[in-house]
């Protein structure tokens, strides 16, 4: 459970899962063994409008795998989909999204954006669920890559049958919209960046065949978010939960595409004489600064500064020498798809 790269402990694991507390197709219990056999480090649960598998007591330390469970909240028409964890309670059905989010921060809970970027209308049955108020703030973090939204979005009734036999495939990246916009709300304050894997199994025709889409083995061998600790996960519930929604809270973490390889032992840092900063954290100065990426196998690197990329080499390793403060993330594509993308590392800002 977890190793050390470069003086942080690295844990892996899924977001955003449903349950048949909503609309996933199997109990808590079973998804937890699907995702224990692939080796989830943790698993985030987030069903509709109910925690009733939280006040069931099902959160906890199933092996080694924590398990926490929030849930996912939604205007009255279905739109500004939230992931709150650590709240009290489920807020009103009725609030505004300005009021439940405003509720999870005076509740000290961790809210994402879920999904935010959804556009899409060429097959009316799958409607899109987006974030459209962006004067709302008090918000954790957002959903930059959400697995269900981005096979969705590809979607069309001529590709549906090979979508459903291969649906790893479809994926490439978040959006260079919803990048854009949370590069520019970090040039503001910490937003951590997420991707989830929005689980659920769903059952589709696909002609006379009812076909499973992405089972949730599936899901948890795609995307994974990585979370960075100083000292190793403890055995403890309470305090390994805590870790975990630390680690989100500061943004140290990454988010990979399994299906182009395990990120495991990615690495960004910047390092000057003194001082030496991993994802989420910061440096004072830029002067004598120097960004490096280091990745477990040879990749496309870039790297963005204040949501422009200033770099790019291809190799498992890259050194970039900074010149003015601002924010600085990395990304590695593998050809067009994209399969490792930091959280910000602030430098002199």
């Amino acid at each position: 459970m977890g190793r050390k790269y470069g003086g942080w402990y690295q844990y892996s694991g899924a977001v955003h899962i449903h349950t048949t507390e909503s609309d996933g197709t199997l109990k808590l219990e079973e998804v937890v063994a699907l995702g224990r056999e692939v080796g989830l480090d943790f698993m985030m649960f987030a069903d509709h409008m109910n925690l009733n598998n939280r006040e069931a007591g099902k959160e906890g330390f199933y092996g080694t795998t924590l398990v926490v469970v929030g849930y996912e909240h939604n205007d009255v028409r279905d739109h500004h989909h939230y992931l709150l964890f650590d709240s009290p309670r489920v807020y009103p059905k009725g609030m505004t999204p300005k009021e439940y989010v405003a509720a999870g921060k005076a509740d000290n809970a961790l809210g994402v954006l879920a999904h935010p970027d959804e556009v899409r209308d060429i097959m009316p049955e799958f409607p899109p669920y987006p974030w459209t108020d962006w004067e709302v703030d008090g918000f954790t973090g957002i959903e930059l890559w959400n697995q269900m939204s981005e096979w969705m979005e590809r979607l069309t009734p001529l590709n549906k049958l090979i979508m459903a036999f291969s649906p790893r495939k479809s994926m490439i990246g978040p959006t260079d919209r919803i990048l854009k916009r949370w590069d520019e709300l970090n040039l503001k304050r910490k937003v951590a960046g997420l991707a989830g894997v929005d689980a659920h199994a769903f059952p589709i025709k696909v002609g006379p065949m009812t076909v499973e889409i992405f089972p949730y083995k599936v899901h948890f061998r795609c995307l994974r978010m990585h979370i960075l600790l100083r000292e190793p996960m403890s055995g403890d519930f309470e305090v390994a939960r805590s870790q975990l929604y630390g680690a989100i809270r500061d943004c140290r973490l990454f988010f990979s595409n399994m299906r182009w390889g395990a990120a495991d032992g990615f690495q960004f840092y910047a390092r000057n004489r003194e001082e030496r900063a991993a994802v989420g954290e910061s440096l004072e100065s830029a002067e004598d600064t120097q960004l490096v990426v280091e990745l477990p196998s040879r990749a496309s690197i870039r790297l963005v500064h204040n949501g422009d990329y200033v770099y790019r080499v291809t190799g498992d390793r890259a050194e970039y020498e900074v010149v003015e403060p601002g924010i600085y993330r990395a990304e590695a594509w593998k050809g067009r798809r994209g399969w490792i993308f930091s959280n910000h590392i602030r430098i002199g800002v």
